[in-house]
């Protein structure tokens, strides 16, 4: 992973007199996960997971993209789904800063043909360093979504989110929490919950293993596929 980190007190006294800075920090990784289980239980599960953030003195950019894919034992599809989303902080006020965000998410198995959230919001940088990185946010959003068959909605909602990150052992190990709940203005009942948590260690340069478990709750679809809960045992390759 290519790191290059100032503290962060000068870089948001940097952001703050509105002076501009080349990128002082710039993080990518992308995990490759596969599972293939035969004999009394066959089935085939493929995952792919790509993040990426820029940070500059008064500026973050951020990515990431998820596709998890899979077939049962008898050849069937059972696992479809994918999201894409993508985010632009600007630091505005020491740890305090303006955000918007942008996803796109489908899911067969869960009768979803497209979901799109746009939000804007405000949120605040508590940590930023080579130990520790801890954010949270909140914000109005906007809902549009198409089910398979051919229903659409459009909701206003508000958006919590939380970005955890924390190193050990001399960075030997890496545990990171982050999570999205959506609830809709009109009807609180409406909700859904991403959340994504586990543990990196590296094995060579730019090569770590990861431990993952992803939890997805989505309040507005059927009670038999609410709920998507997967553990992922992937390489992750950070440059």
């Amino acid at each position: 992973m290519h790191r290059r980190s100032i503290p962060l007190a000068t870089a948001l006294a940097l952001g703050v007199a509105g002076g501009s800075a080349a990128a002082e920090d710039r993080e990518a990784s992308a995990s490759l996960g596969i599972a293939i289980n035969q004999g009394n239980t066959e089935s085939e599960r493929y995952n792919l997971n790509a993040d990426y953030l820029e940070r500059t003195n008064a500026h973050r950019f951020t990515a990431n993209l998820e596709l998890n894919r899979g077939k049962d034992g008898d050849g069937d599809e059972d696992v479809n789904n994918s999201r894409i989303g993508g985010g632009y902080d600007w630091f505005f006020h020491g740890p305090w800063y303006a955000n918007s965000t942008l996803s796109w998410r489908q899911d067969r198995k869960a009768d979803l043909r497209q979901r799109y959230v746009a939000g804007l919001g405000a949120g605040y940088q508590f940590f930023d360093d080579d130990r520790t990185r801890l954010s949270a946010e909140a914000g109005p959003t906007y809902i549009s979504e198409e089910t398979l068959g051919g229903s659409r909605s459009r909701e206003g909602a508000l958006r919590w989110a939380l970005d955890y990150r924390q190193y050990f052992a001399e960075g030997a190990l890496r545990f990171f929490h982050r999570h999205e709940l959506i609830t809709e203005v009109d009807d609180a009942d409406e909700w859904f919950v991403t959340t994504r948590t586990g543990l990196r260690m590296p094995l060579m340069e730019n090569l770590s293993a990861s431990l993952q478990f992803n939890y997805d709750y989505d309040n507005n679809t059927e009670a038999d596929s609410r709920y998507d809960a997967t553990t992922l045992v992937n390489l992750t390759y950070d440059w």
